[in-house]
């Protein structure tokens, strides 16, 4: 299945991409920044500009593709100013506009189309049940969400079936919500917010990707699905649960009054009572209940404490995973992946075995500053995984893992990187990051180039 998709950089967008090339789905994505895109995702995938909210998508990008997931939109985080609002609204209701007479102008357009939408569609209900068949509700990100999905009914006519995913709130180590709530949690100062009884709805971004996953590959029953987990839980609820996965009290309430004082009228959506449940999607879950869920993620996040930065890409390559990670394992082949304006060069004893325990110690130039570098490999397990860890060099924390993944005859490699660069916040976004993407967009270039290419390539 080739698919293509928009908001591909965000969260979810790169959670899904991940998922569809393990799948050995084709992938094509559409974006504002070009650049950044094929920085930070998987070289195998095919980037294409498009600007939402001023025109059509090219054709180009949608020709030949079976499927189109459109996650593209304005966050709703950060307080609701009224240009703030405009964008949260024009991102999607104009954005889907032009994407969907993109498609309708196509002779051979995709069959699908799965876009996102929001439980923010039913408004502040009590203690309604509220399933797809319940009404809209009332206020801004009701009338936002009613405009955005009534910008996909044209596709009908030109035989597209469509599908909204009514997403609770996702819950990712990788940032997004879970990441601010667990904030004062951090600092010791668990709390609830407003009294506590509003039902919060919710989603574990695997499950997110899950559900997306199978609307693609089966005709969801409705137009719209309330992508929520089984699980129904008030905020209080929520809390407490945090409180027992984290083993830290849940002391302090915060109130309306101060919460919309803080935030603003985005504060809505935090004490918006939404008691959503889904009948008709038929995805099971891999995280049903909120504690699995939490426990999973905080479980992935304890690597990233001590205010680490996470630094993740991905690659397919047609080949096994055995010779692979033979590759990888291979000291020599990591000059032949590091960027020539690096000057790269291994300086320990050779030959040299590589396994757990085993220290590399290596130079190079970073704007034209002399460094040398000393790695440890701490966890090594063959095929699937290894890790090594900065000993002595420039940064205050570096770890990379190395992760091979089977896909059929191919292999998805996946690195990790989490540190923590001198200088801090400023130093990395000015200069560090920037220097990062480069380096693994390089790595992702050149890895094609010797293994996909190479005549043993399966």
């Amino acid at each position: 299945m080739r698919v293509v998709v928009t908001g591909a950089t965000g969260l979810l967008g790169k959670a899904l991409i991940s998922q569809l090339i393990i799948n050995g789905d084709s992938v094509a994505v559409l974006t504002r920044n070009v650049q950044h895109a094929k920085n930070i995702l998987p070289l195998n995938v095919d980037v294409f500009h498009w600007n939402p909210s001023k025109c059509m998508p090219p054709l180009k990008s949608l020709e030949q593709s079976d499927a189109v997931v459109h996650l593209a939109g304005e966050s709703v985080q950060g307080r609701w100013t009224k240009t703030k609002k405009d964008r949260i609204l024009q991102s999607r209701v104009l954005g889907t506009s032009n994407l969907v007479s993109a498609l309708k102008s196509m002779d051979l357009p995709p069959t699908k189309l799965v876009s996102a939408s929001a439980v923010g569609y039913y408004g502040d209900r009590g203690d309604e049940q509220l399933t797809e068949y319940s009404n809209r509700g009332h206020g801004f990100l009701s009338d936002v969400v009613d405009r955005w999905e009534s910008s996909l009914e044209p596709l009908t006519e030109a035989g597209i079936q469509s599908t909204s995913l009514r997403l609770g709130m996702i819950l990712s180590d990788r940032g997004g919500a879970l990441k601010k709530l667990l904030l004062p949690w951090n600092l010791g100062l668990g709390l609830k917010i407003g009294d506590g009884s509003q039902w919060w709805p919710w989603i574990h971004v695997d499950d997110a990707v899950g559900i997306i996953n199978h609307a693609l590959k089966t005709d969801p029953p409705t137009s719209a699905i309330n992508a929520v987990a089984p699980e129904e839980v008030t905020q209080t609820q929520f809390a407490d649960t945090l409180a027992k996965v984290l083993s830290r009290p849940r002391v302090f309430q915060i109130p309306k009054f101060l919460l919309r004082a803080i935030i603003g009228e985005m504060s809505c959506e935090l004490i918006s009572s939404r008691r959503a449940t889904s009948s008709t999607s038929g995805y099971q879950f891999l995280f049903p209940s909120l504690s699995q869920a939490l426990t999973d993620l905080i479980q992935r996040g304890q690597r990233n404490q001590n205010g680490l930065k996470v630094f993740q890409t991905e690659m397919l390559v047609d080949v096994a995973i055995d010779k692979v990670f033979e590759f990888f394992s291979d000291p020599a082949n990591l000059e032949e992946l590091t960027p020539p304006w690096l000057n790269f060069k291994i300086i320990s004893p050779q030959p040299l075995s590589v396994g757990l325990g085993a220290i590399i110690d290596y130079k190079l130039r970073v704007h034209r500053i002399p460094i040398r570098w000393q790695s440890e490999i701490t966890e090594w397990d063959p095929p699937r995984f290894f890790v090594d860890v900065q000993k002595k060099g420039p940064y205050r924390h570096w770890e990379h893992t190395h992760e091979f993944q089977p896909s059929g005859g191919a292999t998805l490699v996946r690195d990790t990187v989490r540190y923590n660069s001198p200088g801090g916040s400023i130093v990395d976004k000015l200069f560090v990051r920037r220097d990062i993407e480069r380096i693994f967009s390089y790595r992702q270039h050149k890895l094609n180039l010797l293994l996909n290419d190479e005549p043993t390539s399966a």
